[in-house]
């Protein structure tokens, strides 16, 4: 077996990774939930297997960070005047 990282995560691999558990990333997928997030959880669907890259989840992250930090900056310069 080679030492490359592995192309997907599992669920059990993503949730441990985000440190959630199956049932709440399961949530972040279904689709009521995806319309309702500013920016959706990336995973792929393989049949009825769910499945997700490290590096389209860190990615996420990131992007989750900066559009909490630019939130911030416009909520507390809205609030100086």
């Amino acid at each position: 077996m080679s030492n490359q990282p592995k192309l997907l995560l599992s669920l059990s691999e993503a949730a441990e990774l985000l440190s959630l558990n199956k049932q709440q990333l399961y949530e972040l997928t279904r689709t009521r939930s995806r319309i309702r997030q500013a920016i959706p959880l990336p995973y792929v669907r393989l049949g009825k297997r769910l499945a997700f890259r490290r590096e389209s989840l860190e990615s996420w992250i990131a992007q989750l960070e900066s559009s909490t930090a630019v939130r911030l900056k416009q909520s507390t310069s809205a609030g100086v005047r």
